[in-house]
């Protein structure tokens, strides 16, 4: 029960944010390993002068009842730095929901940034799915 009024309450949250927010920004999630996952990450811009996001990840093709952590780090798909810089709500049965403060998506999308899929908990090492932060046309 919890985790429907969590989940409730992150939901008004993003309705809220998108009615006095820039428009969302979407970014092409692809298929890391032969994993099959791919999707969009759609990030919202937080009220005016904040310095959060909202981010919604939608993936095709992932595992049943299996939580997928995932990150923002600093580079690309072709080259992540280790470290993960913002964590984000794990992907669960193709669908993740995340807040993320203390930065804009004006400051994500100047530099190299990524989102990455790992396949679980216990093989963190295994990315599944990636997506660079640059803006799809």
């Amino acid at each position: 029960m919890k985790v429907y009024i969590a989940a409730f309450a992150l939901s008004l949250a993003f309705l809220s944010v998108a009615a006095s927010a820039d428009a969302p920004t979407q970014f092409r999630m692809v298929a890391q390993n032969g994993s099959g996952e791919n999707g969009t990450a759609t990030i919202l811009q937080g009220a005016p002068g904040t310095d959060e996001i909202f981010i919604y990840v939608r993936m095709s093709g992932t595992p049943l009842d299996i939580a997928q952590p995932m990150h923002i780090h600093r580079g690309t798909c072709g080259r992540l730095e280790a470290r993960p810089l913002y964590p984000l709500s794990a992907l669960m049965n193709g669908h993740s929901e995340s807040r993320v403060r203390g930065v804009t998506l004006a400051e994500l999308e100047k530099g190299d940034y990524a989102i990455n899929v790992h396949k679980s908990g216990k093989e963190v090492n295994i990315y599944v799915a990636c997506g660079n932060l640059k803006p799809t046309n």
